[in-house]
């Protein structure tokens, strides 16, 4: 592991969209940082968990059981890895800019799925969405699609 990270380092490596397996890279890529916006704050809760499942199940169009097994094969990566950059560079290549977009969407769902948003979950999303290289209207498109889906908008104006 200590090779491939000086290789990264050095620039003789490069993240890849794709890697053998039954996943594809950049799909890899996005389940693991899903992971990590549901670690940011040290504590996963079950509603961020499920949100995981379930965003990848319906984002990518994958049976329960699939999606299930595409978390637990980015927890494997996950726990190998020291940074992120990996994966959000496998989805700043592997993915157009409406993609990624959508993806920070999905990061940004999974921080709003436990009903807060922790200072740690915000500056994580806010250095993957310039990882990714989006501009400030996608990231501010991002974040409130997410906060609409999760139905946080609603719940503000109720509590008003």
């Amino acid at each position: 592991m200590l090779t491939r990270l000086i290789a990264l380092l050095s620039g003789e490596l490069k993240a890849e969209a794709n890697e053998t397996g039954p996943f594809e890279r950049r799909y890899i890529a996005v389940a693991a940082l899903l992971l990590e916006a549901m670690y940011a704050d040290h504590r996963a809760t079950d509603e961020e968990h499920a949100a995981v499942i379930r965003l990848l199940r319906d984002h990518f169009r994958l049976p329960e059981a699939t999606a299930r097994q595409l978390v637990q094969v980015a927890e494997e990566r996950f726990a190998e890895v020291l940074d992120d950059w990996e994966f959000g560079e496998a989805v700043r290549v592997g993915f157009n800019p409406a993609e990624r977009q959508e993806v920070l969407t999905l990061l940004w769902e999974v921080a709003y799925a436990d009903g807060a948003l922790a200072r740690l979950e915000h500056r994580l999303l806010n250095r993957l969405a310039r990882q990714l290289d989006l501009d400030f209207a996608a990231i501010e498109s991002a974040r409130a699609t997410a906060a609409a889906r999760g139905g946080l908008i609603r719940k503000a104006a109720d509590d008003s």
